[in-house]
């Protein structure tokens, strides 16, 4: 690039993004253009977690039941673990973590641009190995940095985005004169407690697909069909077909949920002593926050997922202030809902499991 630069030729170069997600040069995967939302920042992995396929999905997503995702045991060693230096990665993490609100702490200065209490700033996390996007900061003007503060600690979203250009420089892709598309959407990890309040706020809200899992997947909660994956960009070019390149895949996302629960082991804990209460306070947040993703299908109207989790907070104080202690594990087990038979979006059925 500097190089390119210095010569003046930098400028004359049409450096336009013909996808939202980093394509590969591998010439196998030239006609790819569909992925799963989840990967979006974590592009190497998804590449050499699908690098058996004999086919890469063109057009459409297809089948979610015939994606065979390489085994999380296959690729941990390489892409598992940070290149960036133990000793980088504390000064910008936490040179000791004594709660989970350190971890909060962590998330919104990665959002934010500020220092952390060490004087160092952060400009990855393990799940986001590139600084934040002009996209993102359409997010953070919606309250982004505040939810990770609270404890929804976010590791992919989008904004809505309804027919703008595709020379937008924060959301645009494609060739040019086209008009693209996106429907709002929020991957973060939260509490047990906030999950029983989220479960009971959704039900409100029929146009909104959640996906909610714990670690080892006993608790898989969603209110989408698992076999049909949720389009969330699109684009309207001249001469073509409409593109959709990325979706929203159950069955892939619980292939991902392996992945980003790993890494909060993998790379965050692992920099920490064993028995120390920074690795006890990382082990802690792997084993009980739930990974949610929200998707807002009414996309023309903007975005409601912060009005739902503002919700949810609101929901979650009134129950500590109102109601006897009780058993969230079961409370949560308690409210697994499932569609039966959605006509469309405005026509569910929901029933208890």
């Amino acid at each position: 690039m500097e190089i390119l630069k210095q010569l003046g030729l930098w400028k004359c170069l049409d450096l336009r993004k013909m996808l939202p997600w980093k394509s590969t040069a591998n010439h196998h995967r030239q006609k790819e253009d569909v992925r799963p939302i989840f990967w979006a920042s974590r592009p190497k992995s998804y590449v050499y977690r699908t690098r058996e396929w004999d086919e890469f999905p063109n057009g459409r997503w297809g089948d979610s039941s015939s994606p065979a995702f390489g085994e999380l045991k296959d690729y941990h060693l390489f892409y598992l673990k940070s290149k960036s230096k133990s000793e980088d990665l504390r000064q910008m993490w936490g040179e000791e973590i004594t709660c989970v609100e350190d971890v909060y702490e962590i998330f919104s200065c990665y959002l934010s641009g500020e220092e952390n209490r060490y004087g160092h700033k952060i400009t990855k996390l393990p799940w986001n190995e590139e600084e934040i996007s002009l996209e993102t900061q359409r997010l953070i003007d919606l309250g982004l940095i505040d939810i990770n503060k609270k404890g929804m600690l976010t590791i992919n979203s989008q904004p809505a985005v309804n027919g703008e250009p595709s020379s937008s420089p924060s959301v645009g892709w494609g060739s040019p004169n086209g008009y693209v598309y996106q429907k709002a959407y929020l991957e973060f990890f939260t509490s047990r407690e906030n999950v029983a309040a989220l479960l009971e706020v959704l039900t409100d809200y029929p146009l909104v697909t959640y996906h909610v899992v714990n670690h080892n997947g006993r608790e898989d909660i969603t209110n989408a069909d698992r076999l049909k994956p949720i389009a969330v960009t699109w684009g309207v070019f001249p001469g073509v077909e409409i593109l959709q390149p990325t979706v929203v895949d159950p069955e892939s996302f619980m292939y991902w949920k392996d992945e980003a629960f790993g890494l909060w082991l993998e790379q965050w804990g692992r920099l920490y002593p064993e028995q120390s209460p920074s690795r006890q306070v990382i082990n802690h947040i792997h084993d009980t926050f739930y990974l949610v993703n929200l998707v807002d299908n009414d996309y023309p109207k903007g975005n409601i997922l912060f009005e739902i989790l503002d919700k949810m907070q609101r929901r979650r104080e009134e129950k500590r202030a109102t109601e006897m202690p009780h058993n969230v594990d079961e409370e949560i087990s308690a409210k697994k809902l499932k569609v039966s038979n959605p006509k469309d979006e405005q026509d569910m059925a929901w029933q208890l499991q």
